[in-house]
């Protein structure tokens, strides 16, 4: 049967019209955006139009009211500022408002402070509990990697089964998966690691099965919220332990722990997939006197005894 199409031209967008509505035409208008960033965008919004209906509703007033409502959840405050102050230059742009009614709102503060790594014990304690669920297997691989490798949790979520090299002991990062315009990076593979994701391969994940490589328990693709709720889970569980569970503490562990083995900044900040070194100088921040004092003798270990 052939598929008719409507004639029916919209409606002129307006102050009345509803914030779903304008959500969608804002985030269609935005293609250029990376994939997470507009996921992230989409959630910040309808946070927003979950209290407030249209789009005369976006005020600098309402916007504060709402922001302060959240302002305990810093991060998220932030993230759904910036996206709201999005929505209201779209808005001024394509000459729903006469002005930006945002203009006047100021960005909550962020967190200032590096996420702490996970000392040894905490790990143990991580990956024991990943082992011990339904899917103990893939849900152990998956904080290996994460610990190991460094991957921001919606880069870890997207790879497929063509970025993972076990052979050789690599994992790609697409480019269109990743948070910044760092480009496509490989990251090298921990013993522990592969070893893990070898075992998820061969026992747990269905074969023959291309594409997302992360597989939920009826062996279809692992949607995003499902990841998160690993991570989710193991906070909850190991809350009465004293361990602050979080997905970005993975990355910060592994950061710490190339920095701490001596590998370059550089390399660091390509791994990393940091597009500034100066990202990167800010997960590892300011070397102690005692980690400086392992480079007490370099320049007589490589030049030997040079004055008489």
């Amino acid at each position: 049967m052939a598929r008719t199409f409507t004639t029916e031209q919209p409606m002129a967008r307006s102050l009345s019209t509803g914030l779903p509505e304008a959500i969608e035409s804002f985030l269609r208008a935005r293609w250029d955006l990376k994939p997470n960033t507009l996921r992230t965008y989409r959630l910040s919004l309808a946070r927003f139009a979950s209290q407030h209906h249209t789009l005369a509703d976006l005020t600098a007033e309402n916007v504060d009211d709402y922001l302060a409502s959240i302002a305990p959840h810093r991060t998220m405050a932030r993230n759904d500022a910036i996206a709201l102050r999005q929505l209201a230059q779209w808005a001024t742009k394509t000459r729903i408002f006469l002005t930006d009614p945002l203009e006047a709102v100021s960005l909550p503060r962020g967190h200032n402070r590096r996420r702490r790594p996970y000392s040894a014990d905490e790990l143990r304690a991580i990956i024991a509990a990943a082992s011990d669920t339904p899917l103990g297997i893939r849900d152990r691989a998956i904080v290996i990697t994460a610990l190991s490798t460094g991957l921001r949790p919606a880069e870890l979520h997207a790879i497929e089964l063509e970025d993972v090299d076990l052979r050789d002991g690599f994992l790609r990062v697409r480019p269109e998966t990743t948070k910044t315009a760092s480009g496509e990076r490989v990251v090298p593979l921990d013993p522990q690691c592969v070893e893990a994701l070898d075992r998820y391969l061969c026992d747990e994940r269905p074969r023959n099965a291309p594409g997302p490589f992360w597989r939920n328990a009826h062996g279809d693709p692992l949607a995003f919220g499902g990841f998160m709720a690993i991570w989710h889970r193991l906070r909850d569980r190991l809350a009465k332990q004293g361990i602050e569970v979080q997905a970005y503490r993975a990355r910060h562990t592994a950061i710490t722990s190339w920095a701490v083995e001596g590998v370059p900044t550089s390399i660091i900040q390509q791994m990393a997939g940091h597009k500034s070194i100066v990202t990167t100088q800010a997960y590892i921040g300011r070397a102690s006197t005692a980690e400086l004092a392992r480079y007490r003798g370099s320049f007589s270990r490589r030049f030997g005894r040079v004055a008489s």
